[in-house]
């Protein structure tokens, strides 16, 4: 398989990804339809001219020549026809949208978002139903003022005052036994000060360390996490890969400086570089690898290898439904903060946060191929893990009062509702060709960034 066929493969799997995602909103839009007397016409797997038709019952179903996405099209558009042709609003057939009244038409459109909701709730339910390992990094530490090339000059550590130094391993937290770094991230942010113990040269130390309030009301204590250097994985058809850098090697130095730790080696690695320059130590010889490494949209180096994580597995909870609505609940305020820090960005710069349907779609597919290069487990969890997260996407970005979007439409219904008033068929039209053309707008830039980031991966 070339590198050219690999990014195809990641590219087709993010597009079935954000595919089956589509459909399924579009299936709310269906069922809420039919439940609510609105005839169905067309239920489509793509976009564009059909490929392949066949009637079920009143429904048409189609494939259509470009696979990504569906759509799901009401009766309604030879209603909307007629009556601008002869300027009445009154001729409307049954189970046409028109003829539905304002409660059925919200209803209808909110069955996709809804449905879209219910979705990632039952992705993240499954996975709580699946064994998985979890991060369980042993809780070795360095004062972050040992690294100012990664932490800034001016950074401060108050764990490095009270006295806590360069290795050693934290196992108490206020007297609670610590057995990894991540339940230290968990514990040390929450309070203004801890009765931190470690362990040094196989001896016990007790410190007292007050932390720096943060502005969201947690506490920094100026600490780190260091591992060992030693290579995880490395991906496919990558330049690492082709140097002949294997899973299981120490790096012992990097651009011709000693390694001790992974910090030592991102050091190494930070700023600007072309050709990188590894020694590894490998079944106790040691082997020189030199590549030069990809890189990303605005020029900077990416690697594509990881270093060696220690995991624990997990056992699936009993309580998966709790968990599933815990974790959908998670992600979507996620989600709104991050629409809020949209709009309220200051600099213009939109690229690094929207992107289009082929950068998604490849973003897709390289997290879950990178998974499945793992592990088939890691692979389908995190194929799972990312549908939730479109899904909950497709769910408020629908919900927007825009043109194009259900928002808009679910909009008008309440205002119906509340004036006991019907849209005209004319507003109708005038907010359709709206919809369209910010939907090709929108399409444009989106592609354009697309662009701009495929350019990016060919340099």
């Amino acid at each position: 398989m070339t590198y050219l066929l690999a990014q195809i493969v990641k590219y087709l799997i993010g597009l079935a990804g954000i595919t089956i995602v589509v459909l399924i909103h579009e299936f709310g839009h269906y069922l809420a339809a039919r439940l609510n007397n609105i005839d169905v016409e067309v239920f489509s797997f793509g976009f564009g001219p059909a490929l392949l038709s066949k009637q079920l019952g009143d429904v048409e179903v189609r494939l259509s020549l470009f696979p990504v996405g569906g759509y799901c099209r009401l009766k309604g558009s030879d209603d909307l026809r007629r009556s601008l042709k002869e300027g009445k609003d009154h001729l409307i057939e049954d189970g046409s949208l028109f003829a539905a009244t304002n409660l059925q038409r919200l209803i209808t459109y909110l069955g996709g978002p809804l449905f879209s909701l219910l979705f990632a709730f039952l992705m993240y339910t499954i996975l709580a139903f699946m064994p998985f390992e979890v991060l369980a990094t042993d809780a070795i530490v360095t004062p972050v003022t040992a690294y100012p090339e990664l932490f800034g000059s001016d950074v401060t550590s108050p764990a490095y005052e009270a006295g806590i130094r360069i290795n050693d391993r934290i196992i108490a937290l206020d007297g609670e036994t610590i057995d990894t770094w991540e339940r230290v991230e968990e514990i040390l942010p929450l309070k203004e000060s801890h009765l931190i113990t470690v362990e040094r040269h196989e001896q016990s130390f007790h410190y007292w360390v007050e932390g720096e309030a943060n502005s969201d009301g947690t506490y920094r204590y100026g600490l780190s996490v260091i591992q060992e250097p030693i290579v995880g994985n490395v991906r496919s058809f990558s330049a690492e890969k082709e140097a002949g850098l294997h899973k299981g090697d120490r790096i012992i130095i990097s651009q011709g400086t000693v390694v001790h730790n992974h910090l030592d080696l991102l050091a190494t690695l930070n700023g600007e570089l072309s050709l990188v320059t590894l020694t590894v130590l490998r079944d106790g010889e040691e082997k020189q690898i030199t590549f030069y490494p990809r890189r990303g949209e605005h020029g900077e180096a990416i690697f594509d290898f990881s270093l060696l994580a220690s995991t624990k597995r997990v056992k699936p909870t009993t309580l998966a439904f709790t968990h599933g609505a815990e974790q959908t609940s998670k992600i979507l305020q996620q989600t709104l903060a991050s629409l809020k820090a949209l709009f309220l960005r200051s600099d213009g710069d939109l690229r690094s946060s929207v992107t289009g349907v082929t950068r998604s779609a490849l973003l897709i597919g390289d997290i879950t191929v990178l998974g499945f290069e793992q592990e088939a487990k890691s692979g389908l969890h995190a194929f799972l893990y990312l549908l939730g997260v479109v899904s909950i996407s497709l769910t408020v970005i629908n919900l927007l009062p825009l043109p194009a979007f259900d928002g808009i439409q679910i909009a008008i219904a309440l205002l119906g509702i509340i004036t006991r008033r019907s849209i005209t068929m004319k507003t109708y039209y005038i907010l359709q060709i709206a919809g369209i053309l910010f939907v090709v707008v929108v399409f444009i830039a989106l592609a354009g960034s697309d662009v701009r980031y495929l350019l990016a991966l060919r340099r």
